[in-house]
């Protein structure tokens, strides 16, 4: 029994589109997609609050 050859690099990355898209495709199918939905915003790094729970003023955010 032969061990399978894997494609050289070069053509692995010009066969996915560019190294842009196989850089993205191997990070995918290693870290799993992007978490998307509801989830708690950033919070504020002075009273832990959510950052969109703050007032903007004067062009900075006031903690409630």
């Amino acid at each position: 029994m032969t061990p399978r050859r894997r494609k050289p690099l070069r053509t692995r990355i010009r066969e996915a589109g560019g190294f842009y898209q196989w850089f993205n495709g191997t990070l995918i199918r290693l870290a799993g997609p992007a978490q998307l939905g509801e989830g708690r915003g950033t919070p504020c790094h002075r009273c832990g609050a959510d950052k969109a729970d703050h007032v903007l003023v004067d062009g900075e955010l006031r903690c409630p």
